[in-house]
């Protein structure tokens, strides 16, 4: 039996998209754990899976020696009717938003399991944690990066010491950056073989945009960086253990820092094997460092994300995106034209920020349209807001835009605390919302797959020549992707015991 269980795998997504996709935290999370000796297990996939089948694998993990039973919740996005609508289902008072499936009932018979069979604590990490408190069957709530106060927490209830309900990992020490590998070879967690993973080459964001609430912002260049030689041994072992090549880099900025940058070209171009991977970038460093765009594509570079966010001047100046919309625009073609079945770019744009107009949006759409867009893959959102309440004492993990609102002319009018309005632009959340449904409907038939959908995409059997040439509507035509979904998710269940 294991001391610690994570469930993880809950993003809900249509038939026509790939599902072989990990989030790292938790394998992060098993692998700092068993570095201090504490046996661990991670269920992956369990949108995937019935209660039925999630209790019988826990029934092989679940004991006498288990000490807590982990939710992770970074990518819990089940399967509702209003799928565009994120931004009124993450409030802190409803229940049934919390996790993988809508049918709270499911929860409870996973959680009476768990008390039935152990002592376990029950503990809810992850991105959302500081957003969802209102569980009462939760002992614990862990929010922020957990690395180093989970060995605390863990130790904690291993002595029966009293601990908090709710854990705020920013209140101890920083994890030793030089470790923090994850063991993907550990036969623990279950790895597809040659399934593309998820890798950490570093930590935080220089950047502060203000509408972002990542608590690890504004970090000095040069700081949270992995060891070169640590990751270059990473990745062999990854490649020898499973016949990896294949990753989404979560850095929140790859090409932050060019030191960084050339010592990972000198990383991964040294491999003895050749490596795909997709990553985000941001293309003011790429129009400031031009010769970055050479060193990624020797890297291996596929597919990335640029969260260009908007292309109306002033807004951009009010969120700290320095480069004018037009030289933007320039470096897109210039990109285009350079990685043309090379590099699929994603990118994504926020509507409703401070300067904003329904004229501005209308133009945007236009050129979103255009046949020549140089961008493979286009998504709209609203911008997300939700009203700081001190009382829960997390202001670390609210953006700028939300801790200050009356500042950039944002109001909060009605019960729901992330229905903003922006009187001075006559916009509201709703709007922006309407909008962005519209405007992704528009573009979705000429999106490509790009970004880090590639590497999932490649997980299941697609090929980058047709990820390349193929808009993803005629992806979903040329390949049964449900039935390449279902067969990975059961040589994932057979290396379970389920088939």
């Amino acid at each position: 039996m294991a001391n610690c269980v994570l469930l993880t795998g809950g993003t809900w997504n249509p038939n026509y998209w790939s599902k072989i996709q990990r989030s790292l935290g938790p394998y992060r999370i098993a692998t700092a754990l068993e570095q201090q000796g504490y046996s661990t297990f991670v269920l992956d996939y369990i949108i995937n899976l019935t209660t039925d089948e999630i209790l019988k694998v826990l029934s092989q993990h679940v004991g006498e020696d288990t000490l807590w039973v982990g939710f992770s919740s970074t990518f819990f996005w089940p399967n509702r009717s209003n799928e565009g609508n994120l931004n009124s289902r993450t409030t802190k008072n409803s229940l049934d938003q919390m996790y993988y499936t809508e049918n709270y009932q499911d929860i409870e018979t996973v959680i009476d399991y768990i008390r039935l069979k152990s002592n376990a604590r029950i503990i809810y990490g992850g991105a959302k944690a500081p957003y969802f408190l209102v569980d009462d069957n939760i002992d614990h709530y862990i929010t922020g990066n957990a690395d180093v106060s989970i060995i605390e927490i863990t130790r904690d209830i291993e002595t029966n010491k009293v601990i908090p309900k709710v854990i705020d990992s920013t209140q101890y020490l920083e994890p030793d950056i030089n470790n923090i590998s994850t063991h993907w070879w550990n036969k623990n967690f279950n790895i597809i073989p040659g399934e593309g993973l998820p890798i950490e080459l570093a930590r935080g964001c220089i950047f502060k945009c203000k509408f972002c609430n990542y608590p690890l912002l504004g970090k000095k260049k040069g700081t949270y960086l992995r060891n070169s030689v640590e990751v270059k041994n990473e990745l062999i072992k990854i490649w020898e253990t499973h016949g990896t090549t294949t990753y989404y880099l979560t850095d929140d900025t790859f090409n932050d820092d060019n030191d960084k940058l050339e010592a990972l070209h000198r990383v991964f171009t040294e491999l003895p094997f050749k490596p795909k991977f997709s990553c985000y970038l941001r293309i003011d460093l790429l129009n400031k460092y031009p010769h970055q765009v050479k060193l990624l594509e020797e890297m291996g570079l596929i597919g990335t994300f640029f969260g260009l966010e908007t292309l109306q001047a002033e807004s951009a100046k009010s969120i700290g995106k320095g480069l004018h919309p037009n030289k933007v625009k320039d470096r897109l073609y210039w990109l285009a034209d350079r990685w043309k079945n090379k590099v699929n770019i994603e990118a994504g744009f926020i509507l409703g920020l401070p300067h904003d107009t329904q004229n501005y949006f209308n133009e945007l759409l236009n050129w979103c349209l255009e046949d020549t867009n140089p961008i493979q893959a286009i998504h709209f959102y609203p911008l997300m807001l939700f009203h700081y309440d001190q009382s829960y004492g997390l202001e670390r993990y609210s953006s700028e835009f939300s801790i200050n609102p009356e500042i950039y002319g944002y109001e909060f009018k009605t019960e729901n605390n992330a229905f903003w309005e922006l009187p001075s632009q006559q916009l509201n959340y709703q709007q922006c919302l309407d909008t962005a449904n519209r405007f992704n409907e528009l573009r979705t038939p000429k999106n490509k797959i790009a970004g880090f959908h590639m590497i999932t995409s490649l997980n299941i059997g697609i090929s980058l020549e047709d990820i390349y040439a193929l808009t993803h509507n005629q992806i979903i035509d040329k390949y049964n992707v449900d039935l390449l979904n279902l067969t990975k998710i059961n040589q994932y269940k057979s290396m379970l015991g389920l088939r």
